[in-house]
């Protein structure tokens, strides 16, 4: 099948679009340029494309541009696709539209309650009071905080505050003594 085999085109030309949550959060126009091969005249050998990233896209989120590849025949070329890779960020980790912050908390807060800052994707400090007891599997949930929704971007995940109880090291006497006093036992 000689005319099966130029019919069925090449395969695209794939390059990831590495972007950050706050880009994703926010949205943002990418310019990226493409070196490719051609045999037609007049045809660029660069090829610009100018992505224009939704709030709340996801990793793995395609973008293509078709025949704007590398030419194997005249007047046919092979698609070209982004797909959305999402850069590690310092302190929030993305969860489909959640967004969740790790937090490390003495055992005395978290026993006592404490507030607890989180810089959000835009550009906001959120203080969050948390007056419950800590204990290891404890969550804090923060509806409308996270990453904005895809379909409906005025709508937002939520955020998911975890801890990471951290335990004094060692105690004196009259500390041990003034704890057995004042928590119960169950």
């Amino acid at each position: 099948g000689g005319m099966m085999g130029g019919m069925m085109g090449k395969r695209p030309c794939v390059t990831d679009l590495n972007l950050s949550l706050e880009e994703l959060f926010q949205g943002v126009t990418k310019k990226m340029r493409i070196t490719r091969k051609t045999v037609s005249q007049g045809r660029s050998e660069k090829f610009d494309a100018e992505i224009v990233v939704k709030p709340g896209w996801k990793t793995g989120t395609k973008i293509t541009f078709k025949g704007e590849g590398d030419e194997y025949q005249p007047g046919q070329a092979q698609d070209v696709i982004f797909v959305v890779k999402e850069k590690p960020h310092p302190t929030l980790k993305r969860s489909g539209n959640d967004l969740v912050f790790k937090s490390k908390v003495p055992l005395v807060d978290a026993l006592t309650g404490f507030k607890v800052d989180v810089n959000t994707l835009d550009n906001r400090t959120l203080r969050v009071n948390v007056k419950d007891v800590v204990h290891p599997s404890y969550t804090k949930i923060v509806h409308g905080e996270g990453m904005p929704k895809p379909k409906t971007p005025d709508q937002r995940g939520d955020l998911i505050l975890t801890f990471d109880v951290v335990y004094p090291s060692s105690l004196s006497e009259e500390q041990r003594k003034a704890i057995k006093a004042s928590l119960p036992r169950y």
